[in-house]
């Protein structure tokens, strides 16, 4: 029991950390250059992480490792990661940003807990829906905080869905992978398969802005902070945490996004945003990490 506590307890905080840094996501796309297309960012922080990331293993063990590469979790993987990439940014076109916001990051945890209870056999509890109601509430408030336009455009309603799907959809490859290599190894191939659907994005879109210093640090930011760290913690913590708990834990992403747009961004925080940040962090506090039964005997590493 005291180890079940202690291998939860990491994952927790290593989830806390994955959704740390994807939070800075939304803070380096907004330093890159005015001219950088959206699909751009998205595709070279894929690029990026994944060349550095099968870099490092290659380096560690050599090649070896990739031929315990499982072909299904790395598809599955793989299609979640660039679904999520491209679904979000084009329902943001469509729905404005505080709409496509809440939809995509409010419905992950929902779908987590759902595909975590069909394809995982995990346990669905009261706390762990208490605890995600009250932090998705949280996120709804961060939201409409910063003042969008509400809009019923039900094909950017439908694609915001589809990238809140697709990232539970990477997380459960990334975990079924991990039951073959190690979850760096797993981060890896997922990043390098990922790589390449995203570099053709950069090949056929304007990718002149990498040219610039400004745009090579922002690059070399985003895929460092903000995909193969947060991805590598996440391989590694969602072998300790359920799915449903994972992407609850996750929700800090947005708190982490709102509070860094107001240190660096200078954007002034309102009483709605500070009640969302107050609410996310109460949700998340009630999946205390010595919860039993929210870590399977065979998950223990």
């Amino acid at each position: 029991m005291d180890r079940e506590r202690t291998e939860r307890r990491a994952g927790v905080a290593l989830l806390l950390l994955a959704g740390v840094c994807w939070g800075t996501t939304g803070t380096l796309q907004a330093l890159a250059p005015a001219d950088a297309p959206p699909l751009t960012l998205g595709s070279v922080r894929i690029v990026v992480s994944g060349v550095l990331l099968l870099t490092l293993c290659l380096l560690r063990t050599g090649p070896a490792f990739l031929k315990k590469t499982r072909l299904a979790p790395l598809i599955m993987a793989v299609i979640g990661m660039m679904g999520y990439q491209f679904a979000f940014f084009s329902a943001l076109k469509l729905t404005g940003v505080a709409v496509g916001t809440m939809i995509a990051i409010g419905a992950i945890p929902m779908f987590g807990g759902l595909v975590g209870f069909l394809l995982e056999k995990e346990p669905l509890s009261p706390r762990w829906g208490l605890s995600t109601g009250v932090a998705v509430t949280g996120c709804t408030l961060l939201a409409f905080a910063g003042g969008g336009v509400m809009t019923a455009r039900w094909s950017g309603v439908a694609l915001a869905v589809l990238a809140a799907f697709s990232t539970v959809f990477m997380g459960l490859g990334i975990k079924r992978q991990g039951a073959a290599m190690t979850p760096l190894e797993a981060s890896a191939v997922t990043l390098a398969g990922g790589a390449l659907v995203g570099l053709p994005v950069l090949l056929a879109l304007d990718s002149s802005w990498l040219l610039t210093p400004r745009g090579a640090v922002v690059a070399t930011a985003l895929g460092i902070v903000s995909m193969a760290v947060p991805l590598s913690v996440f391989a590694y913590g969602v072998q300790r945490v359920l799915l449903r708990d994972a992407y609850t834990l996750a929700l800090v992403e947005p708190l982490t996004a709102c509070i860094l747009s107001a240190v660096v961004l200078g954007e002034r925080l309102t009483p709605l945003s500070l009640a969302g940040v107050a609410l996310i962090f109460l949700g998340i506090s009630f999946l205390s990490p010595s919860q039993k039964g929210s870590i399977a005997p065979h998950e223990v590493l």
